[in-house]
Order: C-alpha cells, then sequence, then structure tokens
C-alpha cells in the first residue's frame, strides 16, 4: 500500500483519549522548554508518544537539520537501531526519510508483505516488527522530521484511528516546539552576530580617532585610509582599525559591554 495522506478519515469519530488533553500539552511543553537539554526533552517526548498511543508501538524522532538525518530520541535502543537501519539503505531508504522528503503520512501496514525500500522490511521483520508509521514533523513550514512509530502487530491492529490521532496530536505538537527552539536558536545567531558588529563598529571609531589625531585629518580621510589599506592587504576593515589601536596603544582593543538590545 502506498503513503497514507489523511491519518483521521473524516468519517471516523473524535479521539477522546484523556492523556491528550490540554493538561497533557501543557506538561510535554513544559518539559521541552524547562530542560537543560534539547535531546533529553525529545527523549521525553519519544517516551510519551509511545505511552499515549494505543498499544504503545515504539517512538522515534528523527530530524533532518544541515542536509544530516539522525535520531535524536527513541523510547527504546531497539527504535533508535531501526531508524538508522533505514539511514544505510542506500537510495532505497526508508519510510521516515519518505516522510520527511514528501511531507506526508507513510504507513507501513505489513512487513512481511512489504516490498518498497529493498531489503528494509526484511531487517525490521528480524527485529520482532510488522508495521510502521511515519509522521512528518513541522517547523512552521519546513519538514525536519518525522515521527516514527515502530509495532509488532500489522498496522490495522497497531495503527487505527485512535492511534492516528494520538501520533497526528503529538507530531504537531513537536512540530511546534521545534519551531520556538529553532526560532530561538536563530535569534542567538542574530544576537550573535550583532554583538560583534557592534565591537567591531566601536573598534573602528576609535581607530578613526586615533589616525584624526596622528595625521590631523578629518573623520572621513581617517575612514578611507583604512578602507585603501583592507583592500591593499585584503583584510576587513575590522582587523585593520584593530591593528591602528595596537600600534598606537600597545594592546589589542577590548569590545565594550554589550547590552541585547533585542
Amino acid at each position: 500500500m502506498g503513503p497514507t495522506n489523511d491519518p483521521t478519515p473524516k468519517d471516523e469519530p473524535p479521539f477522546e483519549d484523556p492523556g491528550l488533553d490540554e493538561g497533557f500539552l501543557q506538561e510535554l511543553t513544559a518539559v521541552l522548554l524547562a530542560t537543560s537539554g534539547i535531546d533529553t526533552a525529545l527523549s521525553e517526548l519519544a517516551t510519551a508518544a509511545s505511552r499515549i498511543t494505543p498499544g504503545a508501538p515504539m517512538a522515534g524522532v528523527t530530524l533532518r537539520l544541515g542536509g544530516r538525518v539522525r535520531t535524536v530520541a527513541s523510547s527504546e535502543a531497539t527504535a533508535l537501531l531501526v531508524d538508522e537501519i533505514q539511514y544505510d539503505n542506500g537510495p532505497a531508504g526508508g519510510p521516515c526519510l519518505e516522510a520527511i522528503d514528501s511531507g506526508r503520512v507513510v504507513q507501513v501496514d505489513d512487513l512481511a508483505t512489504e516490498s518498497r525500500w529493498g531489503e528494509y522490511s526484511a531487517y525490521l521483520l528480524a527485529h520482532g516488527l510488522r508495521s510502521v508509521y511515519s509522521h512528518p514533523l513541522r517547523a512552521g513550514e519546513q519538514v525536519i522530521g518525522a515521527l516514527n512509530m515502530y509495532a509488532p502487530a500489522t498496522a490495522d491492529s497497531a495503527f487505527g484511528p485512535d492511534a492516528r490521532q494520538a501520533i497526528a496530536r503529538v507530531a504537531e505538537h513537536t512540530g511546534l516546539l521545534l519551531h520556538a527552539v529553532l526560532q530561538a536558536a536563530r535569534h542567538a545567531e542574530i544576537t550573535a552576530q550583532l554583538r560583534d558588529a557592534l565591537a567591531q563598529r566601536a573598534t573602528i571609531e576609535q581607530a578613526v580617532g586615533v589616525l584624526m589625531g596622528q595625521r590631523r585629518c578629518s573623520a572621513e580621510e581617517a575612514f578611507a585610509i583604512m578602507r585603501r589599506a583592507g583592500q591593499t592587504t585584503d583584510r576587513s576593515l575590522g582587523e585593520v582599525a584593530a591593528d591602528v589601536i595596537t600600534s598606537f596603544t600597545g594592546q589589542r582593543p577590548r569590545p565594550s559591554p554589550f547590552v541585547d538590545p533585542l
């Protein structure tokens, strides 16, 4: 059977598992935001995904960042192992990679009859598994990973309506939290760039003042002198300015204390 695009058919009744109420989602949010490390947080999430899904299938969280795919968390060691089998499966790949590439849910009904992905099915059968359910993880508009569920039973019993809705809820919530984490990382990167830019600007201004005093020239002329020196020696303006200050004071310039304005 091909990839399943709609994990929650409209004619199925809503899932009302108490484990998926707002209290659970708030608890999950608190774990991810309060933990000291995102790896630990995602491990907690994988365990929670297994716990609240009917039948408690094994869970793994795969992320693709910077072109690299890796399993960052799993509810059991076996889930980590079977995730990584498909990474070494060459161009054939596996359901997790297909879910990430396509942005759609990929369901394997029965590994005993599954012919996609080459030898992947045989490897999983050897580990006592019969079905797989991979749900893409979205951070904003970008698919950055997948929540992978592995069960010893076929999909008709392991990934029925209740299980699919549970997985969809967890995957959606995980994506929102990962989006927040990535936004925070980008904010930190922008802050660091701003810090460097302001520190370099302060150094340039100090060097301009030194040259104005030494050469009795205007600020514009001092700036032009440093720019020409940078072009001649293939160095940045900040590096030239630091050399000017060092030659004048005998010490490398120190950046001024930075106050984050964001």
